[in-house]
This record gives structure tokens, C-alpha cells and sequence, in this order.
């Protein structure tokens, strides 16, 4: 039998007692965010459109799904800015809130341990998106700063001699 084979055969074994043993290790998280969960749904000041994705996210607790459909998600999002120009200012305003914002944390604690395998392929991709995005913020940035220099040595109206005339008179 080669390594390779037997290392297949320990993963599919081990992968349910490793799975078995996350969820109980992180029931407190549930338990904990069963309680934010209920004390916002009683909250007169949630919107009744919040209330919704708040009983959504209970619902993903223990669906090993959602860690597989935001390794795919995430990455887009990040990357193209989506979440910067879609969310609106009652979406940000209610995720700044504090009980939200715990909300969202054990949320996520929640469905990593619902699925550790595409845990681990989530923080993959999240991680080299989030990377190509500061890289091509950064590279912009840097690209600006260098494009605004050559217009200033390249550009006959808006190089030293024409700004002395500029300000001159």
C-alpha cells in the first residue's frame, strides 16, 4: 500500500471523530449565540428585515454547506468590492451595533466547525483573495502616484516650466 493510500484511508476515518470533536468543543459558541440570537429577535429596535437574516443564520449552524458556498463567495466579494458599494447605511449601521457585531462572530465559529475540511479550503481562498486585493490596492495606489509623476516630466503644459508661468502670472 503507498503513503498516499493510507493517509486517504486515515483522513476518511478520522475526518468524523476530528468533525465530532469540533462541534463539541465550540457547543458553548451555539449556546452563546442561541442567546444573542434571542435577545434580538425580541429587540423592538431590529428592523423586521434583519430579524430574517438573523433566523437565516441560525439556520446555518450546523450546514457544512455554507463554509463550501463562502470559500467560493467570499473571494469574489473581496476582491471586486461588492461589499463596499452593496451594502447600505441601515445594513452598516445594524452590523456596527455591538450585539450584531458578536452575532456575526459566533456566526462564523459556528459554521467553521460545522465543516472543518472546507474550513480549511475558506481560509485558502479568503486569505490569497484578500491578499489580491491589498496587493492591487496598494499596486493602484502606487500606480497613481507613479502616473501623476510621468505626467509631470512628460506633459509639455504641466511640467516645472509651465507651473512657473502659471504662478507668475
Amino acid at each position: 500500500m503507498s503513503t498516499l493510500t493510507i493517509v486517504m484511508i486515515a483522513a476518511v476515518f478520522c475526518y468524523p471523530v476530528v468533525s465530532a470533536v469540533i462541534l463539541k468543543l465550540t457547543e458553548r459558541t451555539r449556546d452563546e449565540l442561541a442567546d444573542v440570537v434571542r435577545g434580538m429577535l425580541v429587540d423592538p429596535t431590529i428592523s423586521e428585515e434583519h430579524k430574517v437574516l438573523i433566523s437565516s443564520m441560525v439556520d446555518d449552524v450546523f450546514d457544512w454547506r455554507f463554509m463550501a458556498f463562502a470559500s467560493v463567495v467570499f473571494p469574489f466579494v473581496a476582491i471586486s468590492r461588492r461589499a463596499e458599494t452593496e451594502i447600505t447605511p441601515v445594513d452598516r449601521a445594524f452590523f456596527k451595533r455591538e450585539d450584531s457585531s458578536r452575532l456575526v462572530r459566533l456566526h462564523m465559529r459556528s459554521v467553521m466547525a460545522a465543516s472543518p475540511i472546507f474550513t480549511l479550503v475558506f481560509l485558502l481562498t479568503s486569505g490569497a483573495a484578500l491578499l489580491i486585493r491589498f496587493l492591487l490596492s496598494f499596486g493602484m495606489v502606487m500606480v497613481s502616484l507613479v502616473w501623476a509623476d510621468t505626467i509631470k516630466n512628460v506633459s509639455p503644459s504641466a511640467g516645472p516650466h509651465h507651473l512657473r508661468r502659471v504662478a507668475a502670472g
